[in-house]
């Protein structure tokens, strides 16, 4: 190979090559190759509606799994991250109806709600000295019995579905739901903290040896706080975004979204170990879940089976971070 004389401008990479690295094109290929077979086999599938429909159903847990790549590249797992979101959306409802407060200000609260509750993860994790895994294993049925005491354990109706808050964020520009623009949004912006801010350098930094980042003096216990906070904030976000669209509240929202949410991140290339992760592919991981689960629906296949394929996806995902990581230490 001809070596580079002194006055030959070095080629760097370029944005789109940087944004796309491998992980995120292997997952994009998949997720393209899902669409495509689903499709073939029923045309509808390809409609804006049912479009529309997978991608909503991809950004309700998406959102969640956008701040569940923080908190994975630290070396740390939430459980309690579908409680967060079925607690919000039934407190905010409750406010609506019940104390009849201004949406907006509600889902205001609701949001404020989530980012307390990671927080209360986090202070509880420095008192009792435990990993977050072990506190918000006990943390997930405190969350939902909350949200089973606030609405009585049944649907909330009553919601003032008029109000400009239902009416705009339940809208749909250009056919799709508001949500999967948020969704887009989010994924940007927390892509650009992850690679480029200090914040995400030492999120990486704790998740890649936590005891050097400890002997270097990086605040390990107000990171983990900064980024149960920021995963409980998208918490929130993705309820309120939730009870705009359905108009209704259901204790039992979210239940099982901590799985789905940790399962998009780790499909999408975020190590399990920590210290390596990307928000975009987090967003790519969450479609293809719900393109998987959406199939099985177009199939005609018992909608029962979407958990069976969830378990064997985080089977998968799990054995495939391994085994990279395995070859990784090997070479």
């Amino acid at each position: 190979m001809t070596p580079l004389s002194a006055n030959e401008p070095v080629r760097r990479k370029g944005f789109p090559s940087r944004l796309l690295r491998s992980n995120e094109l292997g997952i994009l290929l998949v997720l393209l190759l899902l669409i495509l077979a689903v499709g073939i086999s029923n045309p509808r599938f390809w409609t804006i509606a049912s479009l529309a429909n997978f991608g909503a159903r991809a950004a309700w847990f998406g959102i969640i799994a956008l701040g569940v790549v923080f908190l994975l590249s630290m070396g740390e797992i939430d459980l309690s991250t579908g409680s967060i979101y079925g607690l919000t959306i039934n407190a905010a409802a409750v406010l609506m109806v019940k104390a009849s407060i201004n949406p907006w200000i509600a889902a205001f609260i609701g949001i404020l709600i989530g980012v307390g509750l990671g927080g209360l993860n986090a202070l509880l994790c420095s008192i009792l000295r435990l990993p977050v895994i072990i506190v918000t294993l006990g943390t997930l049925s405190v969350f939902r019995g909350l949200a089973l005491v606030l609405n009585g354990g049944g649907f909330l109706y009553g919601l003032p579905r008029q109000h400009p808050y239902f009416v705009v964020l339940g809208s749909a520009p250009l056919g799709l739901p508001l949500v999967i623009w948020v969704f887009a949004a989010l994924t940007a912006l927390l892509s650009v903290v992850y690679r480029f801010t200090r914040y995400g350098f030492l999120v990486r930094a704790i998740g890649s040896n936590r005891r050097a980042a400890e002997m270097s003096g990086i605040p390990i216990g107000r990171v983990r706080l900064w980024t149960l906070m920021l995963v409980g904030g998208l918490c929130g976000a993705s309820g309120m975004m939730t009870l705009a669209f359905f108009s209704t509240a259901d204790p039992n929202l979210g239940t099982a979204y901590e799985l789905l949410a940790i399962t998009a991140a780790i499909i999408g290339g975020t190590a399990l170990s920590g210290g390596r992760g990307t928000v975009l592919g987090a967003m790519l991981g969450s479609l293809v879940i719900a393109v998987i689960s959406s199939g099985i629906v177009q199939f005609g296949v018992s909608a029962n089976w979407s958990m069976l394929v969830t378990g064997a996806m985080i089977i998968a995902a799990v054995g495939l971070d391994s085994a990279v990581r395995r070859r990784q230490e090997q070479s």
